[in-house]
């Protein structure tokens, strides 16, 4: 009976180092698309905070055209804020 017990209090401390290892072979493969994905965003947010730029400086009077490239800039900076916050909010949220 003291065998039974020594070897299922055995599986029992193993059985978290093989699971710990099984996730970070899943996770591997979504790691390299989450920062294909970032860098993707990133570059396409700082197209869209360049052209921002140009519709302020050349809409001249127009308020309208004004307001919207400031729109454009403050959305295109939320947007790179959540992406690169998002795996350090899980990692704080999934660690604590």
């Amino acid at each position: 009976m003291k065998k039974i017990i020594s070897i299922l209090v055995l599986v029992l401390l193993l059985v978290p180092v093989v699971f710990a290892a099984g996730v970070e072979e899943i996770t591997e493969p979504l790691d390299k698309i989450y920062d294909l994905i970032k860098g993707v965003i990133s570059v396409i947010a700082i197209i869209a905070i360049t052209i921002a730029g140009a519709r302020f400086m050349f809409s001249g009077d127009n308020i309208q055209s004004r307001e919207g490239a400031k729109s454009m800039v403050s959305y295109a900076v939320i947007g790179l804020v959540i992406v690169w916050v998002a795996p350090l909010l899980v990692n704080y949220l999934t660690v604590a």
